[in-house]
Order: C-alpha cells, then structure tokens, then sequence
C-alpha cells in the first residue's frame, strides 16, 4: 500500500510504534476490501443500447423485390447470351426485312370508284372549260386603252415619250 492510500484512510486511534504495522496492515486490508466490492458492485442506471429484434431490421419484402429484380436480370442476361450466340452463329446476314403486310382496306373499292368518278368529272370540266369562248374581247379592251393614252398624252403638260419597240411589244398581249 502507498503512503498517498495510507493517508487517505487516517486511523481514529492513534496508536504507538508497535502497533503501527499492524494498523498498516489492517487498514490495507479493508483498503483492498473496499476496492473489490466497489469493482464487483453493479449500476443501477441501465445506459446500455435497448434490444433490438430481427423482424425489425430484416425486412423480408425488400428481400423479396431484390430477389425478383435479380431473377429478371437474370433470365434478361440469359436472352442476351442467347441473340448474341445466334448473331454470332450466322454467317452476318441480315435480318432486317419488315414483315409487315398491311390489311386490304374493307372500303378500297369503294374509294376506287369515287376516286375514278371524280377524274371523269374533272375532265368533263376541263374540256367544257375549253371549247367555251370568253366574253370580253382583249383585242378590244387593247385599243380603248391605246386611244385613252393618246387622249391623256395630248391633254398632259409633259406628254409622255415613244417607248422602245420592245417595251411596246411587252404592252401588246396578243
């Protein structure tokens, strides 16, 4: 025992030379009584961590959807292996065609009919339109306006000047 735990426990009777051994050994053994009961002495707060349940942290449905998206990983990877085996296996030819054939329409004749209609109508039209003769005669209409500039020439403080031939030739519509 060390002189600091010896002074930590004074002794109430003081006592002379020859006792004093024995006083160090006695209150050394209640000094190491002391210590051992203290160690082997419980708390009374609880201050550990509460108990925790495997339901609560193993949750089955996560679990479940990780081994589904596993699985569907899985049977896609195996596809893939699959074409990429069967690309390989051919001897690069194409395989791009559509394959597609489209229905016959249920009312293709039916449009085939008006559409035929419609062309002979068109060209009954047309031809009317052409053996029909216009009602306003151009060539007339061409020498009023030939007389009219000539009345607003001769009325006019600066009569307009002959024009070049080919201007003149671009004037005539006929």
């Amino acid at each position: 025992m060390k002189k600091a735990d010896y002074l930590a426990f004074p002794a109430i009777v003081g006592t002379t030379g020859q006792y004093n051994n024995m006083r160090k050994m006695w209150d050394g053994q209640h000094y190491k009584y002391h210590i051992d009961r203290m160690q082997k002495a419980k708390q009374m707060i609880d201050n550990k961590a509460p108990r925790t349940f495997l339901h609560c942290h193993l949750k089955m449905k996560k679990i479940q959807m990780e081994q589904e998206r596993l699985m569907e990983l899985e049977r896609d990877n195996r596809l893939l292996v699959s074409r990429i085996a069967r690309t390989m296996g051919t001897k690069g030819g194409l395989d791009n065609w559509n394959e597609y054939q489209p229905k016959p329409s249920v009312n293709a004749d039916l449009r085939n009919r008006e559409l035929v209609k419609i062309s002979l109508e068109n060209q009954a039209i047309l031809k009317k339109i052409n053996m029909t003769k216009s009602v306003y005669d151009h060539k007339t209409w061409l020498a009023d306006f030939q007389v009219t500039r000539g009345y607003v020439n001769r009325l006019s403080k600066y009569p307009e000047q002959a024009m070049p031939a080919k201007q003149n030739k671009m004037l005539n519509l006929v």
